[in-house]
């Protein structure tokens, strides 16, 4: 059976199966989609598998587990003061100085980008949300906030240098004209 028939005769199953556990009407369709990835990736082995439909169920609830997982994953800081500096390492860090740098650094940025900063990693505005507001599908809205990510790390990253420890806590930036100050950047 070609990945095209199977997605054709369970798509329906699956959908309905992702929606009872996934309330998210947009996260729903893209489990889903993520299913028919796995389903093309897999086009080779398909012969192979003996139960095909408990084989696609897998994929799905395993998908499903991972959104929960990745949604516990964040909590929205209302406040940069909010930022705390970890007790375990025992280290300095930098986390509050670069969330502020990052909030200024943000005017570097085109407007779309700007705007997807703030809405949704300062103001804390769900994706789904900010995709309707900008009348374009949920992907397009994560792809929006990903490319915004990204260059607003290009940004910091033109001007400092950031090294990290183990947990992702900013442990050293410094400006790369290293004019021996210990926090520093030329944009800021």
């Amino acid at each position: 059976m070609s990945p095209e028939e199977l997605w054709m005769m369970y798509n329906p199953k699956l959908k309905a199966y992702i929606r009872k556990k996934v309330s998210d009407q947009y996260e729903a369709e893209d489990i889903l989609q993520e299913v028919g990835l796995r389903i093309q990736k897999s086009a080779s082995k398909i012969q192979e598998i003996t139960n095909v439909e408990a084989w696609l169920y897998r994929i799905a609830h395993n998908l499903i587990v991972d959104y929960y997982r990745s949604t516990r994953k964040y909590e929205l800081i209302e406040d940069i003061v909010e930022i705390v500096e970890p007790k375990a390492t025992g280290q300095e860090n930098y986390n509050k100085e670069t969330a502020e740098c990052l909030l200024k650094l943000v005017e570097y940025l085109p407007e779309n980008d700007q705007e997807a900063i703030l809405e949704c990693d300062y103001k804390g505005t769900k994706q789904n949300v900010l995709a309707q507001k900008w009348g374009i599908s949920k992907s397009g809205s994560k792809s929006r906030v990903q490319r915004a990510r990204k260059r607003l790390t290009a940004v910091l990253h033109s001007c400092c240098e950031v090294k990290k420890d183990h947990a992702g806590n900013i442990i050293e930036f410094e400006n790369k004209e290293n004019n021996g100050t210990g926090f520093s950047c030329l944009k800021c």
